[in-house]
């Protein structure tokens, strides 16, 4: 490395060149980078999803589900397997671990499922196989409002003007509507008249499939022309498929026009949208994993003029949600936050250097490092996020350590009178393996967090990987371009001979800097004769930080709640609620919400359930989505929230409950969940009681829902399997009637003069599907081909079944779950959470366990501890390679646990919980108490080696590093308190980071100072023969042999010196 120095300073405007290059593809790489909230998380997850409309749940279950569970279940690397039977669809979910091809888990379910397609029964769509990526996440909805136009005229206009428009962006993955009716020809079949002519609902589905149809016939040659055979039965009108006869009773034709009425209207309407108490359509817009977050959602707000203008003039298209301005705005606040630790920093500079150029030195080595690092992450694939965004925030305290260290240590030999050149060259190299070896540990600290695997992995890793890249090329700019510049701008005791104010403050400073150093001299030497009380009141300040953990004093979470300006209001109503009622509960809903003097927005879906899953979306479910005016004019989003909940706590006819949407890596889970698992839904649900009652009495808990799936009115359609014999009906030509009838099912295609097709709908009439007593009246077709009554050959009783039926690893379960109250963390519950789980004590077949955010927070918890174990000890490692010694590195590892017990009363002092954010925060105190050890035990090894007793070395020692090390510190806090003052939006994420590294910081400066070199002579006092055996272990090693070797050729290229 000292190689790379002499060749910078002699080449100076070679070295210049490479830097300003390197800058310029920062800016271009700065540019080019994609902005988004978080970064990209690939999470290898397919979807299967079958729909079989009339069947029930438990037909789904054993029928669908279970079988395409067992098809999938044997692939490799799966890390949860997950579905849904509801009515009339099966959802499957697959999720791998990070283990898996991400490219061929899309095949090899598909495989699979191929394989067991025939064994499902007749009737059951195609199971439709998706690769999902959880990063193509809705960024914006925009909604499509008329009350003037029916929800069919709505839903049009939406789907063919609006849709395709936006699906054409650059960046959209995918833009879903929710809302509105399509359209669709209707044969609404009288049951009556069926019976009158002895037709079935069978004859009258397979007359329309074979009438309306089109073939190819092949081709034929005439001479030099060949021609296609086109055979074309299609009707030219939807009413003309009234003219299509079928065989009665009697032998006769009977058109289905006098069985049926057929017309071309709406679908059925199963979801209801309104913006602001106003029919709408909602338009979820996706963004492609990899896009630009801005450039989607500025693109399309741009085109927004241009598509209204092609609307009637009733019709408003608005936005109704949008993440790009928090996400902008919480940028534009860490990049604020960037410039202002610059800026101070700066500041920090001229205080302790007093030199214009010194400072300016340092200040260029930042913006340069920085810029370089913006290629490099641009090479990764990362994007600027709020993790990589933070992590360069972080590093410059690291980026002006690497700087400052080196132009202290040249100002001391410039100070001496030395030459420029030598001053630098001789500068660097004296604390060059300190350098590298704190560059190295800040490395090795951060590439486990960014190693760490699964979704928090990847989570995490842009933040880690940033990071250490940005230290790796600070170190490269502080061997070539610091020391160069010295070489060149610096000159012995040039600032301090000029007069001025500059000059006069400095020769203040640095005598009021001296007599500190003189200070710290005396209470450093009154330490090393008081050891025992200086480690009695280090272990105090740990002990005491954890005290303030376990005493409840530092709450615990997951990830700190975040004011983004929007919140979710779910809704459910009883089971077999129709929609209409459930519309008029949240048209309340909708009232109350418009009444808040602080809610601009208020956007209701009824039919869409939270879980975002249009399949499992019935009637009895709804979503509102609630957008609060801007930050500066309102309350905090917790207090409008805890005041909506309690304005809805008695809305009738719907349970409300009142949440912040999800974000960052707990995925939107719910806070408190236990999960039971067992072959009985009776007694899922008996357990299910049980635990819903212990959550509602457990403090600090809102909105206990219990998800046993139990109450959904059923009409249990039995066949009489001895009269069905004897009259030769089978079981399947029953259930294919009754799921004509009521579910329906699409005949054939109609095809539009414009080529598109239109569903032809069959099923019995409305009014016949309203009258239940009329089920039994259904003729069913015998071997005979006569038409009997249904109740001649089933049993048709009232009962409750399961609105649906949720697996987990192929095994039944219910979840009861619950928010936290405002206030109320994580941590402070689950102490009652594992309690009931314990007392629970379910029957043998049985399971019970905590899921959900507090789930999710004990394994993150867990992988990040064991990254913060591997950091410590890879830096404990490289510290021993570097200095020869196993003794050393664990003195330096000393100051890690008062900066631990620091980090606690920084969160406590700031009132802030201690988060994953928080657990970075140590990770990073690592290697920024590290950095203090090391610079004072090299610099006492290195006066060992000089002929110092160990007394004398850190005497010297202390002093000598104090400025370095003081500097530094104060860099790092001024850097991050803007942060824990959370002065911008979406502060709340990063806020307890700074805390830890504040609070981490400060205490273990003030005692590593002390700390250290008593620490230092306790291990180096160890008995004679002690030190004779570890000098045989290798053990204890004799000093920087390293270092000695880099001092000795910076001598050699300037004998003079």
């Amino acid at each position: 490395m000292m190689e790379l120095t002499r060749l910078a300073m002699l080449r100076r405007w070679a070295t210049t060149a490479i830097f300003l290059a390197l800058a310029v593809a920062g800016v271009a790489a700065y540019i080019g980078l994609p902005i988004n909230q978080f970064p990209n998380v690939a999470i290898p997850v397919v979807a299967v999803t079958t729909i079989y409309p009339g069947s029930n749940p438990q037909e789904i279950e054993t029928q669908i589900t279970r079988r395409i569970e067992d098809a999938v279940a044997g692939l490799s690397n799966i890390d949860k397997l997950v579905s849904t039977s509801g009515a009339g669809f099966s959802s499957v979910v697959v999720q791998f671990t990070d283990k898996a091809d991400i490219k061929q888990i899309g095949s090899d379910v598909e495989r699979q499922v191929s394989a067991i397609a025939g064994n499902l029964p007749t009737g059951a769509n195609r199971p439709v196989v998706l690769k999902i990526n959880l990063d193509d996440q809705a960024v914006m909805q925009i909604a499509l409002v008329d009350p003037t136009l029916s929800p069919e005229a709505l839903y049009r206009v939406a789907h063919d003007q609006i849709q395709p428009a936006i699906e054409g962006f650059n960046g959209v993955s995918s833009v879903t509507l929710v809302g509105g009716t399509d359209r669709q020809v209707q044969v609404a079949v009288d049951p009556i008249r069926l019976k009158s002519y002895g037709v079935s609902l069978a004859q009258v589905q397979g007359a329309l499939a074979a009438a309306n149809t089109s073939l190819p016939g092949g081709s034929v040659t005439q001479g030099t022309q060949q021609f296609d055979i086109q055979i074309s039965s299609l009707y030219p009108t939807p009413q003309s498929l009234g003219d299509i006869t079928v065989t009665g009773a009697a032998g006769q034709q009977v058109r289905i026009r006098d069985l049926a009425s057929v017309r071309q209207a709406a679908t059925e309407q199963t979801k209801i949208t309104r913006v602001n108490g106003r029919q709408a359509i909602l338009l979820a817009i996706g963004q492609r994993s990899g896009a630009n977050l801005t450039d989607v959602t500025d693109a399309i707000r741009r085109a927004l003029p241009a598509l209204r203008a092609t609307l009637a003039p009733s019709s408003e298209l608005v936005v109704v949600a949008d993440t790009t301005p928090f996400v902008r705005n919480a940028l534009d606040g860490i990049q604020l936050e960037l410039i202002s630790a610059v800026l101070l920093t700066g500041i920090i500079l001229l205080l302790f250097l007093h030199r214009w150029r010194a400072a300016g030195i340092v200040l260029l080595s930042i913006p340069t490092t920085l810029l370089t690092t913006f290629v490099a992450m641009q090479f990764l694939g990362f994007s600027l996020n709020f993790l990589s965004m933070l992590g360069l925030t972080l590093t410059i305290g690291i980026l002006v350590d690497d700087s400052i260290v080196v132009l202290e240590n040249i100002l001391r030999h410039l100070a001496r009178g030395e030459r420029s050149f030598d001053a630098a060259l001789m500068g660097r190299a004296e604390i060059g393996l300190a350098a590298v070896a704190i560059t190295l540990v800040d490395v090795v600290v951060f590439a486990p967090t960014g190693l760490v695997s699964g979704q928090i992995g990847g989570f995490f890793r842009e933040f880690g990987f940033t990071i250490a890249a940005a230290t790796l090329i600070s170190l490269a700019v502080s061997f070539a371009l610091t020391p160069m510049l010295a070489a060149l701008l610096l000159h012995p005791n040039d600032e301090n001979e000029v007069p001025g104010p500059l000059a006069r403050f400095g020769r203040w400073w640095d005598g009021w800097f001296g007599a500190m150093e003189v200070s710290y001299g005396r209470l450093l030497g009154w330490s090393l004769d008081h050891r025992l009380i200086v480690i009695t009141f280090a272990a105090s300040t740990l002990v005491a930080g954890i005290g303030l953990f376990t005493s409840g004093r530092v709450a615990v979470e997951f990830v700190p709640a975040s004011d983004n300006g929007y919140f979710v209001i779910s809704t459910e109503a009883a089971p077999g609620t129709s929609l209409a009622t459930h519309d008029a509960a949240i048209r309340r809903v909708e009232e109350i919400l418009l009444a808040m003097p602080e809610v601009m927005t208020v956007t209701a879906s009824v039919g869409v359930s939270g879980s975002g899953n249009n399949a499992a979306s019935s009637a009895r479910y709804g979503t509102v989505t609630v957008e609060a005016h801007a930050r500066a004019t309102r309350r905090p989003l917790n207090a409008i929230m805890d005041d909506a909940r309690a304005r809805l706590a008695d809305v009738p006819g719907t349970r409300v409950k009142v949440s912040a949407p999800g974000g960052g890596p707990n995925g939107g889970a719910q806070p408190i969940a236990i999960q039971l698992s067992g072959p009985e839904l009776d007694t899922l649900a008996e357990l299910a009681t049980r635990v819903q009652a212990e959550l509602s009495a457990t403090r600090g808990l809102i909105n206990v829902t219990n998800g046993a799936p139990i109450g959904q009115p059923q009409l249990r359609v039995d066949v009489n399997q001895q009269a069905a014999a004897q009259l030769g009906v089978s079981a399947a030509s029953i259930a294919l009637a009754v799921r004509t009838s009521f579910a329906g099912v699409v005949a054939t295609k109609y095809q539009l003069p414009d080529g598109t097709l239109e569903d032809v709908q069959l099923q019995l009439s409305s009014e016949a599907r309203g009258d239940v007593t009329r089920l039994g009246d259904l003729p069913v077709p015998t071997a005979a081909g006569q038409l009997i009554p249904l109740r001649q050959v089933v049993t048709i009783t009232e009962t409750a079944g399961p609105t649906q039926i949720s697996h987990e690893a192929r095994r039944r379960i219910v979840t009861v779950s619950a928010d936290l109250e405002t206030g109320q963390s994580l941590g402070g519950v689950s102490p009652d959470l594992n309690r009931i789980v314990q007392d629970l004590n379910p029957p043998a077949g049985y399971a019970a366990r905590i899921a959900g955010s507090s789930a999710e927070q004990a394994k993150s918890f867990g992988q990040l501890f064991t990254a913060l174990g591997a950091s410590v000890l890879l830096a404990y490692l490289l510290m021993a390679v570097l200095y020869n010694s196993l003794l050393h590195p664990l003195v330096i590892l000393f100051s890690l646990p008062v900066a631990v017990g620091g980090a606690m009363f920084g969160l406590w002092i700031f009132g802030y919980a201690f988060s994953i954010f928080a657990m970075i925060g140590l990770i990073l105190l690592v290697a920024l108490a590290i950095k203090n050890g090391i610079l004072l035990v090299d610099r006492t090894n290195r006066n060992k080696e000089q002929g110092m007793s160990t007394h004398d070395a850190l005497l010297e020692a202390g002093p000598a590093r104090l400025r370095p090390i003081v500097m530094t510190s104060m860099t790092i806090v001024v850097a991050m308190l803007p942060t824990a003052l959370q002065l911008g939006e979406g502060a709340e994420l990063r806020a307890p980071l700074a805390a830890v590294v504040l609070g981490g910081v400060i205490s273990s400066t003030l005692l590593t100072l002390v700390l250290i070199p008593v620490v230092y002579t306790l291990l180096d006092g160890l008995p004679r023969p002690v030190t004779w055996v570890l000098q045989l272990m290798g053990l204890r090693g004799g000093g920087s042999t390293v270092e000695a070797s880099l001092t000795t050729a910076a001598a050699v290229e300037h004998p003079d010196d």
